[in-house]
């Protein structure tokens, strides 16, 4: 039997394991989620509720399905949307966001459709340690890549589990694991049943080391490995992927804003067949604040997209935009400019001995906001968008004006 004495040290040890674990000390994203919930505008009780409308580009679009032979529309996409919280005792934080949007054309009544958009999440807080779990569902038509020239139907239901533990002030290891099932319309386009060739399901594991080099920028180093299954057992797609990635996080609330995730990847397709892929890939978005009147935006994407046609299980998108936001008459006024450019690079070609295809696009836009709120801001937007590709005659142009609003003014 164990003596009194070392009765009376397992009791004082778990004590202090008890009193470490509800102290009201929290992590650093514990704080950020009920920085989030004393924000909200509305309050009851323990809820909070912050709600929003969408406008997206209502106007007229030259070329709605960004094809050789255009068809021009008038259009909008809007709907309500809302972030609801709930935190009991700082130590269970429960968060929800809902957004219905209704997607109308004016001639193309086919086109008209109703998008869901649903995730939540619910958090356990302690000292150092913070468990979350969660899910999403998106059921939509629209336009998901520059590939697909259609507005194909695709449901996703995602869920993911997290720990996330803060050793030090400075120093945190997070560990994630996700899935995400993707289930499109079956469909078909150019001869491929986008149904049959793209719906497939997405597993990842990862883990993240931290370090806070000051209350507003966070360096981190990721590893992850992925695992893609194709619902078609007839598909070339399945594969398997493992990523490196480092890069820095910024506080929303400094004078550099965003995220640069820079990384390294192996993309295995189990096709012998197909070449595999392995380089640099990144997702990156930063705006740079310059004293009241200039903000500087840029982003930059590199990675594998799973593709329709039959001889390329994927192809290799890489995307960078650029511009400045200056604000002028006491910043009741933004004017945006922003130039984009994409290209999708084809590992295999369209037949044998062909030129490797390559699509490139240009963006130019130019918005003007007016501010209607401390950080919503009414917009007109207006540009061109331009599509070459050099294997055959699939080249495109579009025009386009809308009205739109912003939530980060």
């Amino acid at each position: 039997m164990m003596e009194p004495r070392g009765k009376k040290t397992v009791c004082l040890i778990v004590l202090i394991l008890l009193s470490a674990l509800l102290t009201q000390a929290e992590t650093w994203k514990a704080r950020e989620m009920r920085l989030a919930w004393e924000r909200a505008t509305w309050k009851f009780g323990p809820f909070r509720l912050q709600p929003a409308i969408l406008i997206k580009d209502a106007g007229y679009d030259s070329n709605i399905y960004y094809h050789p032979e255009a068809i021009s529309d008038f259009w909008l996409t809007a709907g309500p949307a809302a972030n609801l919280y709930l935190m009991v005792k700082k130590r269970v934080i429960v968060h929800f966001f809902a957004s219905p949007q209704y997607v109308f054309f004016l001639k193309t009544k086919r086109e008209r459709t109703w998008n869901n958009y649903f995730n939540g999440d619910v958090s356990l807080s302690f000292n150092k340690i913070l468990f979350t779990v969660g899910g999403s569902y998106n059921n939509a038509r629209e336009r998901w890549n520059y590939e697909i020239d259609i507005r194909p139907r695709r449901k996703e239901k995602g869920a993911f589990a997290s720990v996330l533990y803060q050793k030090s002030s400075r120093v945190s290891f997070e560990g994630r694991v996700r899935r995400v099932d993707f289930d499109y319309e079956s469909i078909e386009y150019n001869g491929v049943n986008i149904g049959e060739r793209l719906s497939h399901r997405e597993d990842y594991l990862s883990g993240r080391v931290y370090y806070g080099l000051n209350p507003r920028i966070r360096y981190f180093l990721e590893g992850e490995v992925g695992r893609f299954d194709f619902k078609n057992p007839d598909s070339s797609g399945d594969s398997r992927s493992q990523s490196l990635y480092t890069g820095f996080e910024f506080s929303p609330t400094g004078r550099i804003r965003g995220q640069i995730r820079i990384g390294y990847k192996k993309f295995d397709t189990l096709n012998s067949d197909l070449p595999d892929f392995k380089g640099l890939v990144g997702e990156s978005s930063v705006n740079l604040i310059l004293g009241k009147l200039l903000m500087l935006r840029g982003a930059y994407r590199r990675d594998v997209n799973f593709s329709i046609w039959s001889r390329s299980a994927y192809y290799v998108e890489q995307s960078w935009s650029a511009g400045p936001s200056i604000y002028v008459f006491r910043r009741k006024f933004r004017v945006d400019y922003t130039y984009s450019r994409t290209r999708n690079d084809y590992p295999v070609p369209e037949y044998p001995g062909a030129e490797l295809r390559r699509d490139e696009y240009t963006l130019n836009s130019v918005a003007i906001y007016y501010r209607i709120g401390k950080t919503v801001g009414l917009g007109l937007s207006a540009g061109t968008w331009a599509r070459k590709v050099n294997v055959f005659n699939w080249d495109a142009s579009r025009k386009f004006i809308g009205l739109n609003l912003t939530y980060d003014f």
